[in-house]
């Protein structure tokens, strides 16, 4: 039982809301018990406040301190950001080179890396120890990819292991600060020790799109501009290091090598010397990706005009669209070989042939699709008749 002093005609607990005090210091009237009791209560009230905010003070310590962390890893790349990490592209199912309509220039260009690749021993001998770099550029479906993926399934029959490392350049932006170049340097760190550990193997780099973060700019506010050209001259001088790895890059923007030079900043074409144009394909080209697709079907479901590289509505379709103010890739090839194959399904039974006539239909549709203007539509037409 708790102890209690009697004041007065009132007995006071010697303990009272765990607060202890001695008896003999309580007053001696009702009035100052009273008044002394409040002061107890407020006293534990203004203790629990203060413990209370001294908890939210270590809470809010503790949220800052794990902010700090938090903000510190995601600039260091301590949580393993994706567009830092390196995946490998499966080529599996891409074309070869005897697969594809390659331009001339591309041509040229992959005899020099079969070179390259095949006498690598020799070329070590007279100096050569690294791989080659390329910047292709030109309008978007001219077979730029297609060209990089064939490259790897051809250096990955030389050299089995060997890899492609396929990074948009749009990627690597982020809107936290600083956290862009940290994004260049760090992937193509990855990349360069990737190399160093596979000596002997082949790394493929591509990266498209890269005017993306690589743009020349001449603008008054171009610090964050020159940030990203330091990242990457950084994260470049790594790569060089290794002698194994390819490097390709690819923009859509340019055209013509004029706006090449106007278009990317010097630490790019500077690093990549060798530059190349892909154009769209010509003629020829559409011609042998129309019969050569038609020519993978059953031949009872296409009919023989379609597989006839002379036939003429064939060759006076090819022509047309191939015209540089056409501006017709490959996609759109592939886009109106599909076209037709559905066309021949629209109201007839199962197994009915594509004939010419679906194939002018579907010609038709993509050029309005690519928004020609009414005249060049008729004379599209009055060349298909």
């Amino acid at each position: 039982m708790e102890p209690i002093a009697k004041i007065g005609n009132v007995k006071v607990p010697i303990s009272y809301s765990g607060v202890n005090f001695r008896a003999q210091s309580i007053p001696q009237s009702d009035n100052s018990v009273d008044t002394f009791i409040k002061e107890q209560e407020k006293a534990r009230k203004q203790a629990k406040r203060d413990k209370n905010l001294s908890l939210g003070m270590q809470v809010g310590t503790f949220a800052l301190f794990a902010t700090l962390v938090a903000i510190t890893g995601h600039q260091m790349g301590w949580f393993g950001k994706k567009v830092q990490q390196l995946v490998e592209k499966d080529v599996s199912k891409a074309k070869s080179f005897k697969e594809i309509a390659m331009p001339k220039e591309l041509k040229k260009e992959f005899e020099e890396f079969k070179v390259l690749l095949e006498r690598e021993k020799t070329l070590k001998e007279k100096g050569v120890d690294e791989m080659t770099g390329m910047l292709m550029y030109g309008k978007p479906g001219g077979g730029k990819n297609t060209f990089v993926y064939a490259l790897t399934k051809y250096v990955q029959e030389k050299f089995p292991g060997s890899v492609l490392f396929e990074k948009n350049a749009l990627e690597f932006n982020d809107k936290y600060f600083g956290e862009s170049e940290n994004n260049i340097i760090k992937y193509l760190k990855n990349v360069a020790k990737h190399a160093k550990k596979n000596p002997n193997k082949k790394v493929i780099l591509f990266l498209d799109e890269i005017d993306s973060v690589m743009r020349r700019d001449l603008s008054v506010n171009s610090t964050h501009t020159e940030k990203l050209q330091n990242a990457f001259k950084i994260g470049f001088n790594e790569i060089a290091e290794q002698p194994n790895i390819i490097l390709l890059a690819a923009t859509n923007k340019a055209s013509k090598e004029a706006a090449l030079d106007t278009l990317l900043d010097d630490a790019i074409l500077n690093r990549i010397p060798k530059k190349v144009h892909i154009p769209l394909p010509n003629a020829q080209q559409d011609l042998e990706a129309f019969v050569e697709s038609f020519g993978k079907l059953d031949k009872k479901f296409v009919a023989p005009e379609l597989l006839d590289k002379n036939n003429k509505v064939l060759k006076a379709v090819c022509d047309f669209i191939s015209q540089d103010e056409r501006a017709v890739s490959f996609r759109d090839i592939r886009d109106i070989i599909k076209s037709a194959k559905i066309k021949s399904e629209i109201g007839n039974p199962e197994g009915t042939q594509i004939s010419l006539e679906h194939f002018k239909e579907a010609v038709l549709d993509k050029a309005n699709q690519l928004n020609w203007n009414s005249n060049d539509i008729n004379k599209l037409t009055a060349s298909m008749a």
